[in-house]
């Protein structure tokens, strides 16, 4: 028969051991249920502070053309308006390069929302381009559809985080869009 203090000995030892095992496992599971958390929230970071550039810069690009067709070709400020125009629709190229890069493959909501964005400013592109201003009729067409292509990309982004319901990602979420949103040309933009 066993004696009763090793018996004793042995089932503390083992009662040790597999507290300590059950312990490390558990901290190996929270340390990586962490790291994926920090690293989604790095990537919902880029993929949010991506957005909000493109919608800044995609702003711009449409001030910048709209400035340029309310001029008068070989008015001496013609040149510097197309230049700027031109500097503008680059940014908001290079910014929806970022937002095609984060959000993956090319059928994903928020690349074709940013692809369809940037449809609507061609024509204004295309003939500034060209040397020729559209008329303010054709400008405040082409701004409507920039808007809901807009509008369309920031319910989709909103829709995505929301129904993810973490709050502070879904708070800071709203705050990055809320300030691109307070930045968008409303005011001037409805002047044509």
């Amino acid at each position: 028969m066993a004696d009763p203090i090793w018996l004793g000995t042995i089932s503390a030892l083992s009662g040790t051991v597999l507290g300590g095992v059950i312990a490390a496992a558990a901290q190996s599971v929270r340390d990586r249920r962490t790291r994926r958390y920090q690293s989604e929230a790095r990537w919902e970071k880029a993929f949010i502070d991506g957005v909000a550039g493109f919608l800044s810069a995609s702003d711009a690009e449409f001030r910048a053309l709209r400035r340029l067709h309310q001029a008068v070709p070989g008015d001496d400020r013609w040149h510097a308006l197309r230049n700027d125009a031109d500097d503008a629709v680059e940014e908001a190229e290079r910014r929806s390069n970022v937002v095609s890069l984060l959000s993956g493959e090319r059928t994903h909501p928020v690349r074709v929302a940013s692809r369809r964005m940037r449809e609507s400013l061609r024509e204004m592109q295309a003939a500034a381009h060209d040397g020729t201003v559209l008329s303010k009729a054709e400008v405040e067409d082409v701004r409507r559809r920039w808007t809901a292509a807009r509008e369309d990309l920031l319910r989709l982004v909103q829709g995505i985080y929301v129904s993810h319901g973490r709050h502070p990602r879904v708070r800071a979420l709203h705050e990055r869009l809320s300030g691109a949103r307070a930045a968008r040309p409303s005011g001037s933009a409805s002047r044509g």
